[in-house]
């Protein structure tokens, strides 16, 4: 059983200055192959291409009769890892990418089985990124392979529309996919995504967070609009930092298991930043960007209680009091460079002549 912590900790958040993407297909006839080639021709990206583990299947033989069975063992069951085939491993550092464009075929009506196993092996990492999807079919229609990855990235950002080509314009895919691009406002999305990053500072470290896309993260923003805000945050079952807002946001919860530097809202009130594992049913807020291991994660954060500042891009750097009584004597106000200001028994009444950021607004003291 979980309990609900009033403390959050010191997390000042600043912009990443680059947006990448990552291509992921996979091909067997070469024509998603083709069209991936046109792609990364018009854009800058990294390009993986998923293989399976079992080498010289033929695919095509007796009606396409291996595809068809491994097409059903995942219908039969598609929560069950072992309805899904091997395909040979991939190290990706998901942190370096904010849009992921997925190529795949379409076999009998759904995503190609390979690029299937290799989604659901990845989606949880795919949360809160763009996702584009491009997919090849000789005339079905394309929508079975659409419910498909989504079910697959559950939380993904996915960009309209489909890139659907059919087998006989894959020679035109250079216009096609030039077409798309526009169509979709992917160059808008790669300068969007230089702007969705909080910036972490905790014991004079500075870290980067990309921030999921729901009504939880919109509401973190519309909170940071005027100006940054400290929290006090606490450890919690050496897995976790975690600390209540100042009001409490919409929730978009979901079973999840986390990871290091997974950034949580739980029970609409509580920040929780994990350094470790966990399975519960709360809301994704983003993940620190370039966390290697927990270990290293729980290093920078800490041991024990930490002050931390939220802000958001364009906001001032003067870190906000949540004590919402200015005239409380051990409330916490800032000077105009930021630094902290411990009131006398007076309270704010009791500074020097000047002016102070008290609870996130200029204050005047005669």
């Amino acid at each position: 059983m979980r309990k609900t912590v009033g403390l959050v900790g010191l997390f000042c958040m600043v912009i990443s200055m680059q947006a990448k993407t990552l291509v992921a297909y996979y091909s067997y006839t070469s024509n998603i192959h083709r069209i991936v080639e046109a792609l990364v021709s018009q854009i800058e990206a990294d390009v993986v291409r998923i293989e399976p583990a079992e080498k010289g299947v033929d695919y095509a033989a007796d009606n396409y009769a291996v595809g068809s069975a491994q097409i059903a063992a995942i219908r039969a069951n598609p929560g069950d890892a072992s309805s899904y085939p091997g395909i040979d491993p991939l190290d990706v550092d998901w942190d370096a990418y904010d849009t992921v464009i997925i190529g795949t075929p379409l076999w009998w009506s759904n995503m190609a089985a390979p690029m299937q196993t290799f989604l659901f092996n990845n989606g949880d990492a795919l949360a809160g990124k763009h996702i584009g999807l491009i997919v090849s079919s000789a005339s079905s229609g394309i929508s079975g392979v659409e419910a498909d990855a989504r079910r697959l990235i559950p939380e993904g950002d996915f960009f309209e529309p489909t890139l659907w080509v059919r087998s006989a314009q894959t020679s035109d895919a250079q216009l096609l996919v030039g077409e798309w691009l526009k169509e979709t406002g992917y160059y808008g999305m790669i300068q969007d995504g230089m702007d969705n990053r909080l910036s972490i500072r905790v014991n004079g470290r500075v870290l980067t967070a990309s921030l999921v896309d729901n009504s939880s993260t919109g509401a973190i923003k519309e909170l940071l609009a005027s100006g940054p805000l400290t929290v006090h945050m606490s450890d919690y079952g050496n897995m976790e930092k975690v600390g209540a807002l100042p009001q409490p946001l919409p929730t978009n919860d979901r079973q999840i298991n986390t990871v290091a530097g997974d950034l949580i809202l739980y029970q609409g009130r509580n920040f929780v930043i994990y350094y470790d594992t966990n399975s519960w049913n709360f809301t994704r807020l983003g993940k620190i960007d370039g966390i290697s291991s927990g270990q290293d994660l729980k290093r920078i954060l800490g041991e024990g209680d930490v002050d931390v500042v939220l802000s958001w891009p364009g906001t001032s750097s003067i870190p906000a009091a949540v004590n919402d009584n200015a005239d409380d004597p051990g409330m916490v106000a800032f000077d105009l460079s930021g630094r902290r200001i411990a009131p006398s028994g007076d309270g704010v009444s009791g500074l020097p002549s000047g002016v102070y950021i008290v609870n996130g607004k200029k204050t005047n003291i005669n």
